[in-house]
């Protein structure tokens, strides 16, 4: 116990240092700090930004805290809220606006704390994909009034479970403290109930779009799991994490070799393979963002599985559809670049296990799909 008890300290520790922020408290995962956060704030029943691409368990979280979520559509060209798309939405009266860096790409977060700042729209960054990341000069997770880190399964620091909420002000993360204490810790039954929601997600969000009436079933889902959104972990489920968060620059480095290398041989003339989206400086990559036309994405998704590349995914469908669902009493407004990024998007693997050799695979089993289109 005492040693898990230093592997808590080094990686709150380590977290300060890495995002300059005063306070870093380690959390079940990234989405139970944003929970944390939006109950501390005793927020209730108010108007959440958040943006369309996002992770659904940001969606759980603001539900979970008792608050209403509202979709905002993203640049095409980034993936990334701007101020523009959030100004549509200003007459809403938002109290809160959690920005993605979505991929690793930095979301223009000047701008965007600046344009809450005159609204009273308070921020928490989610830089859950972007640990590391420079985002307008400052380390991703440095910006708003609080901020999260995810080092779950795949993410960039990969510890399997965990996150934290990163903040400079002493009562927040007096109140988050005391609201995490007060979650279930993670046991058996939780891993239980992951292990079955990953096995429902994968095949619900790629047909809710097709059969709109497995929409039916998200809120019987959400009764059942919706206490995967927000739990504690044991101390010494923290043993791993100063390791993992002191190799990060190496962690890091390797990413962007392996990033080159994927725009290096993935140069294409083919028309199925659609403009790059931009990497703002300070940029790193959670995955490599690969965008396809939409009406043979899945051809080529299903094809890099037949040949045995199962890393290849296509992560983040957009929210509207389980949204909608979810929180029906909230009109949703059409998100069309978001929209079309989920219907294009194709994640290619960087992680820790990943090599040149798996690269170059990879890129070679593409080309011979685009050859016999």
């Amino acid at each position: 116990m005492k040693l898990a008890k230093v592997s808590e300290r080094q990686s709150r520790q380590y977290l300060r240092d890495i995002t300059r922020r005063e306070h870093a408290i380690l959390t079940g995962r990234a989405a139970a700090g944003i929970w944390s956060v939006l109950r501390a704030w005793s927020l209730h029943d108010k108007v959440i930004l958040l943006p369309d691409n996002t992770c659904y368990i940001v969606l759980w979280a603001v539900l979970k805290s008792g608050n209403l979520p509202l979709l905002v559509d993203v640049d095409r060209n980034t993936a990334n809220l701007t101020v523009a798309n959030l100004d549509v939405h200003r007459t809403a009266h938002p109290a809160v606006v959690i920005p993605c860096h979505m991929y690793g790409l930095p979301a223009p977060m000047k701008s965007i704390c600046e344009w809450a700042k005159a609204n009273g729209v308070k921020v928490i960054e989610d830089a859950a994909l972007a640990l590391g990341a420079t985002v307008d000069g400052q380390p991703a997770g440095s910006w708003g009034d609080a901020s999260i880190v995810s080092f779950g399964l795949g993410k960039i620091v990969d510890n399997q479970v965990g996150g934290a909420l990163l903040t400079n002000d002493s009562l927040l993360a007096d109140s988050v403290t005391k609201l995490l204490a007060e979650l279930p810790v993670w046991d058996d039954r939780l891993m239980v109930l992951t292990n079955q929601w990953n096995g429902l997600y994968w095949p619900l969000h790629q047909y809710e779009s097709q059969n709109p009436r497995l929409l039916d079933l998200y809120p019987q889902l959400f009764t059942l799991y919706g206490d995967l959104t927000a739990y504690q972990l044991t101390a010494d489920d923290w043993a791993d994490l100063p390791a993992l968060l002191r190799d990060l620059p190496d962690n890091l480095a390797r990413r962007a070799q392996l990033a080159t290398l994927y725009d290096v041989l993935l140069q294409t003339d083919n028309p199925l393979i659609l403009p790059s989206l931009e990497r703002p400086m300070g940029s790193i990559l959670w995955r490599y963002p690969l965008l396809v036309k939409a009406d043979m994405r899945d051809e080529l998704l299903g094809y890099l599985w037949e040949q045995g590349i199962h890393e290849a995914t296509r992560w983040y469908p957009p929210l509207r559809p389980m949204t909608t669902a979810l929180a029906p009493d909230l009109s949703q407004p059409p998100t069309p670049a978001a929209d079309a990024l989920g219907a294009s998007i194709i994640n290619l693997p960087l992680d820790a296990d990943i090599d040149e050799q798996f690269v170059r695979r990879v890129a070679e089993r593409i080309h011979a799909f685009l050859d016999d289109i």
